[in-house]
């Protein structure tokens, strides 16, 4: 009988994929069933394969990079694009009602919506712009 964890699992598997990967940062399976163990969840290859599935006909986009021994897998397509959040957080940071405060939170919540890796790249770059002006 699976344990309450495991009945969590695609959704730990989803949240994996989402915060974690992106083109330039994929995931392979061994990787994958390290970060689910994190929270208790033991898998076994032949299961993620059956999960991804299930993951896309939800409607995730996931993908593989590379080849055999370096195969990985990350989120391809997302509802907000890189240059969308870089936008939005654009329009937060130059907006004159909103408190500065306010501001980092929305920025903050918005970064949610991308890898972590990416997210950090976008902050990055929205910092040294800020900079050079």
């Amino acid at each position: 009988m699976p344990t309450s964890n495991q009945r969590l699992k695609l959704l730990y598997l989803m949240k994996i994929l989402l915060e974690k990967t992106d083109f330039e940062n994929p995931m392979s399976i061994n990787e994958i069933i390290a970060e689910l163990g994190k929270y208790s969840i033991s898998a076994e290859r032949k299961s993620i394969y059956t999960d991804f599935e299930i993951l896309k006909q939800y409607g995730l986009d996931i993908e593989v990079s590379g080849r055999s021994k370096t195969t990985g897998y990350y989120i391809a397509r997302r509802q907000f694009e890189l240059s969308d959040l870089k936008l939005l957080i654009e329009a937060v940071q130059t907006a004159n009602f909103i408190s500065e405060d306010k501001g980092e939170e929305l920025i903050s919540k918005l970064s949610t919506l991308t890898s972590a890796e990416q997210a950090k790249a976008l902050v990055e770059m929205l910092k040294s712009e800020s900079d050079e002006s």
